[in-house]
């Protein structure tokens, strides 16, 4: 009877005083997305590109026919974008999903008032160079031509749809590779089928190109709870594992549902849009950032104050692919080992870290040393959600890190 006696006085003791024994070794868990965001946030734009719609005879673009041929001109598409959006909500990161040669009409009998390559002449390289070193876009691939002109829209074959084989796949993406590093200097990372359009060809080719990520499906986020939440995560795909990035936001249609579905789950807000609502066969592309472009607004102003990551695909995926290349083992008192078995270059990861074995869960916060020597603090301004849990984002190497409370705020013990 005594030892059950001395254990419920134990037990109540340990209730009423709120106390729990100091744990023996740190706690650390790789977090989900930087800096402890629910979610990223990018804005996927298609069809940029060096072309416009309009008569040819006028050497000018018609309204809404902006492709990008128009370069930095102040009624041109990007200007429209910079103005109408991106001064308001600077945090915005677009991708741009860029045609490389000479976009293809949709029919023979109605083609564009200007359609060249992105290296035409200087304008045009000094154009997209200055898009690609922009930190708030991405130029991606979106193929070489975007396909091939028929009798009728209906008729015209998408690119990725109409390869015979996987050499011929590779082969002209290739020729859309050499020509956007000539006008930009840079070899994309990622990019998207056109048309999300695709034969059994199209992924091994993908994979055998070099690219690290790329957009293959349009899957907007359902909300009913009917669909798994697991269908909208990143994927990989060929011998290459490159990282598929779900679609799932509709520019216009997009619901606060979808948003908070996305929240949730943690999963990516990944906007949907085109660079011009003209086509050349004169009908309206659904959708475009002029035709939504208060949709757009309206949505970035919802999703201020909101705890997402504004970023671009590549950012995106970068990250993903750091994550699932990275084993976290040995943790201790006071460290951890990490093993890094991916290639992106200058990986980093953001850690949460429960220090309560380090200081009784009174440190102001945690200073970690990575095997080489770099010294990281934690960030303050990232909330871990309570006491001596923090927020770091390290660099990732394999190695042993070392963890202490950081030296200015550290807990004296009486």
């Amino acid at each position: 009877m005594k030892p059950r006696l001395r254990k419920a006085w134990h037990l109540l003791r340990r209730r009423v005083s709120g106390r729990a024994d100091r744990p023996l070794r740190l706690a650390v868990a790789k977090e989900r997305w930087p800096n402890g965001a629910r979610s990223p946030v990018v804005l996927m734009i298609d069809d940029l590109t060096n072309a416009w719609h309009g008569p040819r005879s006028e050497g000018r673009w018609l309204p809404g026919g902006d492709w990008g041929g128009g370069h930095a001109d102040s009624a041109g598409a990007v200007a429209f974008l910079e103005r109408e959006l991106l001064r308001e909500f600077p945090e915005v990161r677009t991708t741009f999903f860029v045609v490389a040669g000479a976009i293809s009409a949709y029919t023979h009998h109605q083609p564009f008032g200007s359609a060249r390559p992105l290296d035409a002449d200087e304008a045009s390289r000094a154009f997209f160079t200055a898009l690609s070193q922009d930190v708030r876009y991405e130029l991606a691939y979106h193929g070489y031509n975007h396909g091939s002109a028929a009798a009728t829209t209906e008729q015209f074959l998408q690119e990725w749809r109409g390869f015979e084989s996987v050499a011929a796949a590779v082969a002209q993406t290739r020729r859309g590779l050499e020509i956007f590093h000539r006008a930009t200097g840079r070899t994309p990372s990622g990019g998207k089928y056109g048309g999300w359009d695709y034969n059994q060809f199209a992924g091994d080719a993908v994979s055998e190109c070099g690219f690290r990520w790329w957009c293959r499906d349009w899957m907007p986020r359902d909300v009913s709870g009917q669909i798994d939440p697991e269908y909208y995560e990143p994927q990989v795909f060929g011998a290459n594992r490159v990282i598929a990035l779900p679609s799932t936001v509709h520019g216009h249609f997009w619901d606060p549902r979808q948003i908070a579905t996305l929240l949730k789950h943690r999963q990516i807000i990944s906007i949907e849009e085109h660079i011009a609502p003209l086509r050349p066969d004169g009908l309206v592309q659904t959708p475009n950032i002029v035709d939504d472009i208060q949709e757009l607004r309206r949505l970035y102003r919802h999703l201020r104050g909101l705890p997402v990551w504004h970023a671009t695909c590549g950012d995106i995926a970068a990250y993903v692919a750091v994550r699932e290349s990275t084993l976290l083992h040995d943790v201790d008192a006071d460290g951890f080992s990490l093993r890094y078995d991916g290639s992106e270059p200058a990986p980093a990861l953001t850690l949460r870290i429960d220090a309560t074995a380090l200081d009784d869960g009174h440190a102001a916060g945690v200073v970690v040393t990575a095997p080489d020597g770099v010294e990281v603090q934690s960030d303050p301004a990232a909330a871990a959600g309570r006491r001596g849990c923090f927020l770091v984002t390290v660099p990732v190497v394999s190695g042993r890190y070392r963890v202490r409370s950081s030296p200015a705020t550290r807990h004296r013990r009486q």
